[in-house]
């Protein structure tokens, strides 16, 4: 037998010996296609720990739906899940996943606003993952360099449709990839408490500026969408059209950023343009997260893979292999990470972006509003109609909730873009890619929240003020990182 022969053989063998001899075993649930990012953290864990990790990939944004039906009908329980920030309220209130204890005493080591999105009545419950938000990849054989203002993106488009070609696209028949247009137009979605807290009775989502914003991006996607980016397959036909070289540019998360470079297309990265306000596009900004399930049998072991995976050189491994950036202070300040144009992007968005509502009322959004989105931009309905029935809907699910009317539906806007809005009230606030978020071409990365969550979790007692996520800016805290 050849030397190389024998080599592989005894490799073999020990690892099947090892894998036999593993005292415990470990499930882990990550996100579809990123397994790879943390396969090296799994192999180096199970050797320092003499365990075995077994990996499962499927939908994060599933991951909770699935959970509790393996709970409620039988099947391998998770240890560890992902999930995104906004569901964390719902999760943590319904005792699917537990405290993380560890994070206490870690939570220095986050940017701040990430360990809040997963905060929930003063304790945090998720270990963050990465951090998401809106961005704008632009084919600079296309376009050279990017606009600032959106009115420019849409006097180019219109341009390039009247030759048959396709300038800006985005998945504008969804809630998440539009709630820039309606924040950076002077709406909000709940309003705040005095102690900074989130107020789930405030409902600003058919406030003149909500309804403004809509009316502007109803415009946008007449004039300039292709039809084929509207309603099921949008996400794949956007990633097609993208990496096939068709588009000139997407208003995107950073999940697509692997994908396009897969592509081997020639593109550039930056911030959202200025909407005709000259307000920021204030998309949401979105947190990933791994927790621990209440069921777990190894809630030990697994608060130690969740410190081990984290670590630094991990996370920085990770973001490498699946491009999605760790809110680790440690990570952020190297380097390699301050000279990433794709980081810096994120990290200079994130600065103009709301954090994802967590709290459970948030649950009882989604439906609603992409339905109104979807009404609105199809011209099925106006926008003050859709948005104004959206409200009544998801007030009428937080019990307790007033339902204002919106205002009267306007005339279409017609060439002229939105003028300056009012100021309305700010809504602080977690979590696509997806987010709130979300990923590949999978269409439930932006959809609602889990179905499981019951219109009743959602019912607000006395103390609803106070059953909040700790969401206290509106901004993320950056702290002493220098993204050049």
């Amino acid at each position: 037998m050849k030397l190389s022969k024998l080599i592989t053989a005894i490799t073999a063998a020990l690892a099947i010996s090892y894998t036999a001899h593993a005292t415990e075993t470990l499930l882990v649930w990550e996100d579809i296609n990123k397994g790879h990012g943390i396969e090296q953290a799994i192999a180096d864990f199970e050797k320092a720990n003499n365990v075995k990790v077994t990996m499962e990939q499927s939908d994060y944004v599933q991951h909770l739906a699935q959970y509790q039906e393996r709970v409620d009908n039988g099947g391998a329980i998770p240890d560890v899940l992902m999930l995104p920030g906004d569901r964390l309220g719902g999760a943590a209130k319904n005792e699917q996943i537990i405290p993380l204890d560890f994070m206490e005493s870690d939570r220095g080591k986050y940017l701040s606003n990430s360990v809040d999105a997963f905060t929930y009545n003063g304790k945090i419950y998720g270990c963050p993952r990465s951090v998401e938000t809106m961005i704008l990849f632009y084919n600079q054989d296309l376009l050279k360099y990017p606009f600032e203002r959106f009115d420019d993106y849409y006097q180019f488009s219109k341009d390039l449709k009247a030759q048959g070609k396709v300038g800006l696209i985005g998945k504008w028949d969804t809630f998440y990839f539009i709630y820039g247009f309606l924040k950076g137009s002077g709406g909000y979605l709940f309003g705040q408490n005095a102690d900074g807290s989130l107020n789930p009775k405030d409902l600003g989502v058919a406030t003149p500026g909500s309804v403004q914003g809509m009316e502007y991006l109803s415009k946008v996607v007449r004039d300039i969408l292709p039809s084929s980016i509207l309603g099921d397959g949008g996400f794949t036909e956007i990633e097609k059209m993208f990496c096939d070289g068709k588009a000139a540019a997407v208003i995107t998360g950073p999940w697509e950023f692997e994908i396009f470079a897969k592509s081997g297309i020639n593109y550039g990265v930056s911030m959202l343009p200025k909407l005709p306000n000259g307000k920021d596009m204030e998309p949401f900004l979105g947190f990933r997260g791994y927790a621990i399930t209440s069921k777990s049998p190894k809630k030990a072991l697994a608060t130690k893979f969740l410190q081990f995976i984290n670590q630094p050189k991990y996370a920085l491994q990770r973001y490498q292999g699946i491009q999605e950036l760790p809110p680790i202070k440690e990570v952020l300040e190297l380097p390699v990470i301050i000279n990433d144009d794709f980081a810096n992007a994120i990290a200079q968005q994130a600065l103009h972006a709301e954090i994802m509502p967590s709290i459970p009322e948030m649950g009882s959004v989604w439906d609603p509003m992409n339905a109104a989105t979807a009404d609105a931009v199809t011209l099925k309905k106006e926008p003050a109609a859709a948005l104004n029935e959206a409200l009544e809907k998801i007030a009428a699910a937080i019990v307790g909730a007033p339902a204002p009317k919106a205002e009267e539906p306007k005339e279409e806007v017609k060439e002229e873009p939105v003028a300056e809005v009012k100021e309305e009230a700010p809504a602080p606030e977690e979590t696509t890619v997806e987010t709130d978020a979300q990923e590949n071409a999978t269409e439930t990365a932006t959809e609602a929240p889990a179905e499981e969550q019951k219109a009743e979790e959602s019912k607000a007692e006395e103390s609803n003020a106070q059953d909040t996520t700790t969401q206290a800016s509106n901004e993320i805290s950056l702290d002493s990182l220098s993204f050049n």
